[in-house]
């Protein structure tokens, strides 16, 4: 570490990650040290925006592999460290899960590496949108820099991972990056069931402060213990453990979540911290205690397809739900009173290939990392937002001014300049981007979402407002789309709203598609309800009651399972043969 003292200020997103040298953490906080305040006088929560406009005119050295495009100011030395931990990270997750329970991105992680020293004076803030800002500390913390921690923006099928690293000094041995692990467990279809995303990436997550430590036989994750509801309660178990162990008490009942309410989610406001702690303690004796490792991930995946029930835990784990919690509770001080070592043995990922970044590729993930920063945040942030786009438009104009045949930056300029309000602009970027084959499936999606905003009439009734070359040409669009990412939502959502207005009824093929995207996003209740609402336009009620009443089994907040409860009460229930 820098001799110069590093203060964390936390993103609230979930899938942001932390970098530094030392503790080597895993999408972890900075320990022992307080998060910067990050509200204004009024209250209202203030971003920590990273800008990612250049400290200097040097060159940005590009670095690929597998996965991953990362572009860099900082030292090489640094790079190379960072690139390694990369390649740690992605055979650690190999080593904690099969390949099978990892989703996959359509286009690569994208990562920005820089080292843009903060202006003194300068803290955090809107007026400033950079990560980094001299504090003044008093004698306690002199020269204090305020270090966010790298953020993930993404829009579906693109994510960019961007951080501040100045003055950042980094052994290869004890740098640890995961900025994608979070995604692709989120990108996974079908959906992993909430419960065990939470149970392993949650705030009590079995992985969320994951560390990759050396040792002589080579790595091993090191995964924290368990915390209880809250520090206090995690240290009052520990404490009453030893005591135990030195009197023989018995150890004392625990509050339990029944194993059907945790699956369903199914809880009391006040249950939140205990149903995050059960869901994490599960996780780690299902994977780690219980001795059926193999038969519980098998039940974990069987959940994603079907809704949990006893039986089906039953037949994997030979327990029903009351023994299996007694199981787990007795588990519980044990969980909380030491972490868990597994030793990494997946292969590392191929050395990243390293070269100086071309201006068109610079400008894309630059422009592209702008324009989902700059997405709309309500009025409070107009200002940012406006700040965002115009460093997405300065990238942009570096190259796009000289035409360019490049269907990856034509694709994200597109989206840019529809986001910005240049629709026309927009259309003609993404025309081109996409003829060209672009494999950057939302430009599809935003393409046929301009053509069905174009085509339909101003009073929409529904089957028969498109005609048949419009209604084809959309499909054909939206079919690239699914082609190259099956799990973007955003493509089936659309395509729905496309066969409410078909010029005929649907043929059974084309709503096929969505009957088929509902065993890809069975925790979907909106999609659920959409194709449910079609399937009750065209007058086919007992297939759309039977959508509702499976999406609700596989419901996971009570949000959810009131939007599906309305189905039946709600307008426009008339059928259109």
């Amino acid at each position: 570490m820098s001799a110069r003292q590093v203060t964390a200020s936390c993103d609230s997103s979930a899938l942001s990650r932390c970098i530094l040298r030392g503790a080597a953490l895993l999408g972890a906080l900075l320990p022992a040290v307080a998060p910067a305040d990050d509200t204004d006088a009024s209250g209202t929560v203030m971003l920590d925006p990273i800008f990612v406009e250049a400290s200097s005119g040097a060159a940005w050295r590009y670095y690929s592999a597998p996965g991953y495009e990362i572009i860099s100011h900082c030292p090489d030395s640094f790079n190379e460290a960072y690139t390694n931990a990369l390649r740690k990270a992605a055979a650690a997750r190999l080593t904690l899960l099969p390949a099978g329970f990892w989703g996959g991105l359509a286009t690569p992680m994208k990562i920005v590496l820089y080292d843009r020293e903060p202006e003194r004076g300068n803290g955090l803030g809107l007026a400033s949108p950079i990560d980094l800002g001299w504090v003044d500390g008093g004698s306690a913390l002199p020269d204090t820099v305020m270090l966010s921690h790298p953020v993930t923006v993404g829009d579906g099928d693109t994510f960019i991972n961007c951080g501040n690293y100045w003055d950042l000094k980094s052994d290869p041995g004890d740098l640890s990056a995961d900025p994608d692990g979070a995604l692709l467990l989120e990108c996974r279809v079908p959906r992993l069931p909430a419960w065990f995303r939470a149970g392993l990436e949650g705030a009590y997550g079995l992985f969320a402060n994951r560390v990759v430590a050396s040792d002589a036989q080579g790595y091993t994750v090191v995964l924290r213990a368990a915390t209880w509801i809250s520090p206090d309660e995690t240290s009052a178990i520990q404490e009453e453990a030893k005591h135990n162990a030195e009197s023989g008490a018995k150890p004392r009942d625990y509050p339990m979540i029944p194993l059907g309410d945790l699956f369903r989610h199914a809880i009391h406001g006040d249950q939140e911290a205990l149903w995050g702690s059960e869901a994490a303690l599960l996780a780690r004796w299902g994977l780690y205690a219980s001795g059926r490792r193999d038969a519980f991930l098998a039940f974990v995946d069987e959940a994603t397809r079907e809704p949990a029930s006893e039986a089906m835990f039953r037949a994997h784990m030979g327990l029903g739900y009351a023994e299996a919690l007694r199981s787990i509770e007795a588990f519980l001080p044990a969980a909380v009173g030491a972490p868990i070592r597994v030793p990494i043995t997946a292969g590392l990922l191929e050395p990243f290939k390293a070269r100086y970044g071309a201006p068109r590729e610079v400008a894309r993930i630059l422009g592209d990392w702008c324009r989902m920063e700059g997405r709309d945040l309500g009025p409070e942030y107009a200002d940012f937002q406006r700040e965002c786009l115009k460093q997405a438009d300065a990238q942009f104009s570096k190259v796009i001014v000289h035409r360019t045949d490049d269907p990856l930056l034509q694709a994200a300029y597109g989206l840019y300049a529809l986001q910005a309000g240049e629709e026309e602009k927009g259309a003609i970027a993404l025309e081109e981007a996409t003829k060209a084959g672009v494999v950057r499936p939302r430009a599809y999606v935003e393409l046929a979402r301009l053509h069905l905003d174009r085509a339909l009439p101003s009073v929409q009734h529904g089957i028969g407002d498109l005609s048949d070359n419009d209604y084809t040409e959309i499909l054909d669009i939206l079919q690239t789309a699914r082609q190259q990412m099956p799990a973007l939502e955003g493509s089936y959502t659309l395509l729905a709203r496309v066969l409410e207005h078909a010029p005929a009824r649907p043929l059974g093929a084309e709503v096929a598609v969505l009957d088929n995207a509902l065993a890809l996003f069975p925790q979907d209740a909106q999609l659920a309800y959409a194709v449910a609402t079609l399937h009750r336009r065209m007058g086919e009620l007992e297939r759309a009651t039977a959508i509702i009443g499976r999406a609700t089994r596989f419901s996971e907040t009570e949000q959810a399972r009131r939007l599906l409860a309305s189905f039946s009460g709600a307008a426009g229930a008339g059928a259109h043969p």
